[in-house]
């Protein structure tokens, strides 16, 4: 049984529908329950059955919640997959602190809490399980929100930690560093910028493109298999190489 949040859409929402392809039993949860519904609808045209439950994770106890739920619908919880998050660009010096605490709080904190609640059902069970969060390449290099780009740090170090920690319980612990992904977060965060966003990224990374929402979706399902029962502790970047430095004859001719 596999807990998806951050599932109204996006890198979730097209991974959900890979999941149901491969026969995982899902919990789909989301701030937005029309999105939910949508992409329950996808699960289902793929052949798979899936139960939703719309809410914020930044409320106390919905985390374990969530949890609950997936024991109550299908016995038990295999697989986690944190990908609730949000951000918009905003320079550091125009942050007012509450946005900074909701930020934090949202891509952080609440993933420290799922994690928590889901690795206690997990060793509870016995039998291992695999976790995977979504983190960003703005963990290393700030983003356009250094709220979300902090926080996003923090869950590759918390994925370090867990990964140490739950071992001894067959849990595998992995995240994904997403670079410029062409999803609903990316385009209402740069709206008016978005066309020189695609153009600056066929330009700028080596394989021409923005990132589409499957192809870190194929990634965490990869890590949730059986494939990957050798990888643990990993930070996966899924950049199209747009972090690689240019090679300064490309850079002298001007292409």
């Amino acid at each position: 049984m596999t807990l998806l949040t951050g599932a109204s859409g996006g890198i979730v929402g097209a991974l959900a529908a890979i999941l149901a392809r491969a026969g995982h039993r899902l919990v789909l949860s989301g701030l937005d329950q029309p999105g939910l519904d949508a992409v329950a609808a996808g699960v289902a045209a793929a052949g798979g059955a899936c139960v939703t439950l719309a809410g914020d994770l930044r409320e106390p106890g919905f985390a374990h919640t969530l949890v609950a739920r997936a024991v109550e619908a299908h016995g038990r919880l295999d697989h986690l997959v944190s990908g609730a998050g949000a951000s918009r660009p905003v320079p550091l010096v125009e942050m007012e602190d509450e946005e900074w605490d909701r930020l934090v709080d949202l891509n952080l904190s609440a993933v420290f809490r799922l994690s928590k609640a889901a690795a206690r059902q997990m060793i509870a069970q016995g039998e291992g399980g695999a976790i995977v969060h979504i983190s960003s390449i703005a963990h290393s290099n700030g983003g356009a929100n250094l709220a979300y780009g902090a926080a996003k740090g923090g869950v590759a170090t918390l994925t370090y930690g867990m990964a140490q920690q739950l071992g001894p319980h067959g849990i595998r612990v992995n995240a994904v560093a997403p670079g410029i992904i062409d999803t609903p977060m990316v385009r209402h965060g740069f709206a008016r910028q978005f066309d020189a966003l695609v153009e600056g990224a066929a330009q700028r990374t080596p394989l021409g493109r923005l990132g589409r929402p499957e192809d870190v979706a194929n990634v965490i399902a990869f890590l949730l298999s059986e494939g990957a029962a050798f990888v643990t502790g990993a930070l996966i970047p899924i950049t199209g190489g747009i972090e690689i430095l240019s090679p300064i004859s490309t850079i002298a001719k001007g292409t």
